[in-house]
């Protein structure tokens, strides 16, 4: 991101996410890049499943639209990440298509529209219905 000239920070921002039993869990995303009020949070993912899948589920359902969340994922893993887990997704081979994505984001117009992959869950879900 530092040699594409794409300013962003570490572990720089704290969030609260409410957990269905109640109470809240603590969120601070791996790397912050702000685009004026617009806010990428980019969280690599190493795995597809579990409790970090609805940590970022409850996140999308709970916080600003001016919240970007970016998943990266291991090329093979993309597939399988719940679409509901994140705003844009991108295999760990396409870091450098992401950080111009973010650092051509004009900071005072709307933000670009993601066409989401097809992922593995979807597909089952179509099988059985």
């Amino acid at each position: 991101m530092a040699r594409q000239g794409l300013t962003h920070e570490h572990r720089s921002l704290r969030f609260r996410v409410q957990v269905p039993a109640g109470g809240a869990a603590k969120y601070s995303p791996a790397i912050v890049a702000r685009r004026g009020p617009i806010l990428f949070l980019v969280e690599p993912l190493a795995a597809a499943t579990g409790p970090a899948i609805e940590r970022l589920i409850r996140f999308l359902e709970q916080h600003s639209p001016e919240i970007v969340l970016v998943v990266v994922a291991a090329d093979a893993k993309v597939p399988k990440v719940p679409q509901e887990a994140y705003d844009e997704i991108y295999p760990e081979s396409e870091l450098a298509r992401m950080t111009r994505r973010i650092r051509t984001q004009d900071p005072e117009g709307i933000i670009r529209p993601f066409g989401k992959p097809k992922t593995a869950h979807a597909a089952s879900a179509r099988k059985t219905s």
